[in-house]
């Protein structure tokens, strides 16, 4: 019997719900970009990071100017889509400390908080893969071919970082 499986499934969960939450926060996942500059994003306004960000995109895929207000749009809408789930993942992150925080730890309760929320951890996940979806689709043939080529080397990048 392993006592470190129900620990590790539940640093699982907490990782996931962070990563949603984050994700929600910055729908499009353009900071594969940012290289070794990763730490100065830290440092940054929410504002500074998006507009290098948008920047990168523009320099990288040579977006037009209709295609870079039509990605504006999106953004715009995907959040303020977010802020309607925002309260909630908040009072999610509230009682999940409460819990963690905890003398012992309640599975059970635990569980019953995460299974609660399971709606609106869905919803912010399918927001999000509309908001990728949408502005992938504003991309030409072209530009959607080297985004993906730009992510299959992030990914290789993050995966030997990990290593």
């Amino acid at each position: 019997m392993n006592i470190f499986r129900p620990m590790k499934t539940m640093a699982s969960i907490s990782t996931l719900c962070a990563v949603l939450a984050i994700a929600a926060v910055s729908p499009v996942s353009a900071s594969g970009f940012y290289g070794d500059k990763a730490e100065s994003r830290h440092h940054q306004g929410a504002e500074g990071h998006r507009g290098k960000m948008m920047k990168k995109m523009v320099k990288a895929l040579s977006l037009s100017e209709p295609q870079q207000e039509q990605i504006k749009a999106v953004k715009a809408q995907a959040k303020a889509q977010h802020e309607t789930l925002r309260t909630a993942m908040k009072e999610f992150k509230t009682q999940e400390k409460l819990l963690l925080q905890a003398e012992s730890f309640d599975e059970q309760a635990y569980s019953a908080l995460h299974a609660s929320y399971q709606p609106t951890f869905e919803q912010m996940a399918i927001a999000r893969a509309k908001t990728k979806h949408a502005m992938f689709k504003v991309l030409t043939t072209e530009q959607q071919e080297k985004w993906l080529k730009i992510m299959k080397k992030r990914k290789e990048k993050a995966r030997k970082n990990r290593s």
